[in-house]
């Protein structure tokens, strides 16, 4: 009965059943990454998640097949979570449904390896550990 459900893996079958996630729960799914990947249970997420995307293209993978960006529980980009323009609520409630967990599907950019990479490189120079090898 865990708080937060964090998977990485590349399967293409859920990992758990959707029922055994308790309400409140948020799960974060960085692992799938494409249509016929599916970490967690897409029909769990349809029904019971509020779902927050990395990018555009996220929403295009297999845990999120039953969701589209004009699905009710789709929130939007977490850029516009961040900034304030979207609210990842868990408490959210329709005519005819209650979301009680939030996630977040991350499927990556090249930009986010590049500035991490970046900040890595940054930080063992300041430190003084590493190795330069010249090519």
């Amino acid at each position: 009965r865990a708080d937060i459900i964090c998977t990485t893996t590349n399967t293409v079958a859920p990992l758990f059943d959707g029922s055994w996630v308790k309400p409140g729960c948020h799960l974060n799914g960085v692992g799938s990454y494409t249509r016929n990947m599916e970490e967690i249970d897409s029909a769990f997420i349809e029904s019971r998640c509020r779902v927050v995307v990395d990018t555009p293209e996220a929403v295009d993978v297999g845990d999120l097949k039953l969701v589209s960006d004009t699905s009710e529980n789709y929130v939007g980009l977490l850029g516009d979570v961040l900034a304030g323009n979207a609210t990842l609520d868990a408490t959210a409630t329709s005519d005819s449904v209650k979301y009680d967990c939030t996630m977040f599907k991350s499927v990556g950019t090249a930009i986010q390896d590049v500035i991490t990479a970046h900040e890595v490189y940054k930080r063992a120079i300041k430190r003084g550990i590493g190795l330069q090898v010249e090519m």
